[in-house]
């Protein structure tokens, strides 16, 4: 077991002992911990990159987030998400051939990541956040998402007025319902099960929906209009590969790509390759499969193979 795993089971241990005295505290204590994100690594050559950028930043509830953009005003807007606990320096590898192209890219840091202030995060902040941003740069042409971010993005899309919509969206590593988070969460720290049940309760008296709404498959089948490619590595160790398999089961007309070798970061010269090609010229790698819309949806049930396949909660969180 290694030091962070060790942190974080004695974490659970804490949890759990407060559960004994109340569960509701104890559900309180663990999303707090579960919307914290890990202190914001920038790195020298994505801080150079960043400085690079026009900056377009918003106010969102007392916090100033970053709002990056590169390439010409004025031109058709790519829009892109990265994951929990990336910082908008994830796309410099994307920027130059898009820009070249005649787009504008945009990307924002969201609390607790890049540059933005420190604070809590979560699924429903980061969709409003991203509205807020797309509202902004009025609407985008194609979307690039990863991880946490793009699972946001996509309810964010179906929330959008259909002219502010993207003709082609790029999803990479994604998970599908928010309910699977929770559970590695809960697993990783080996917390009781009277706590997942008072962090479900919190999430229905903050946000007035279950938990199970939350789910990035059901809100892909609206989405039918748009052209997805949707990529994943087979052997992704932080969210497991059903992810992509459910979310393309549900999302018409969306090609599924099996990147082997990519990661849960997908950042490989290969993988950025198709991306582009698909963003820039809506070519489908060969390999890719698509749901033509004969395919049966995939239940929402996550099997304790899922859940093992996943690295766990320190992957995210340190």
């Amino acid at each position: 077991m290694s030091p962070r795993q060790i942190m974080f089971r004695t974490l659970g241990l804490t949890i759990n002992a407060v559960s004994l005295v109340s569960r509701r505290a104890a559900g309180q204590l663990a999303f707090r911990l579960f919307s914290a994100p890990p202190p914001p690594r920038v790195r020298p050559k994505e801080r150079a990159f960043l400085a690079t950028a026009e900056r377009l930043d918003v106010d969102w509830n007392g916090y100033r987030l970053p709002v990056y953009a590169w390439g010409p005003a004025g031109g058709p807007v790519v829009f892109c998400a990265y994951g929990w606990g990336y910082n908008a320096g994830r796309w410099r590898h994307y920027v130059p051939a898009l820009t070249e192209a005649g787009y504008r890219v945009v990307a924002f840091d969201p609390p607790g990541h890049g540059l933005a202030p420190r604070a809590q995060l979560d699924y429903p902040k980061m969709v409003d956040q991203q509205l807020l941003v797309l509202q902004k740069i009025g609407g985008c042409d194609l979307v690039l998402g990863h991880s946490f971010g793009g699972g946001c993005l996509v309810e964010a899309l179906t929330r959008l007025p259909a002219e502010l919509q993207p003709r082609r969206a790029c999803m990479l590593a994604v998970f599908s319902e928010v309910k699977w988070i929770f559970q590695v969460f809960c697993d990783s720290l080996n917390l009781r099960a009277g706590i997942f049940g008072g962090m479900q309760h919190l999430i229905e008296q903050r946000t007035g929906r279950r938990l199970e709404e939350f789910d990035v498959a059901h809100n892909a089948q609206r989405l039918g209009h748009i052209g997805a490619l949707i990529i994943h590595d087979p052997e992704d160790t932080v969210t497991a590969f059903r992810n992509a398999r459910r979310n393309f089961s549900h999302w018409p007309n969306a090609h599924l790509y099996a990147a082997t070798g990519g990661g849960h970061h997908l950042g490989t010269a290969g993988v950025t390759r198709v991306v582009l090609d698909f963003l820039l010229r809506g070519e489908v790698p060969e390999g890719a499969v698509h749901n033509d819309g004969t395919l049966e949806p995939l239940p929402a049930t996550m099997t304790d193979a899922d859940l093992a396949a996943s690295g766990g909660v320190s992957d995210y969180y340190t």
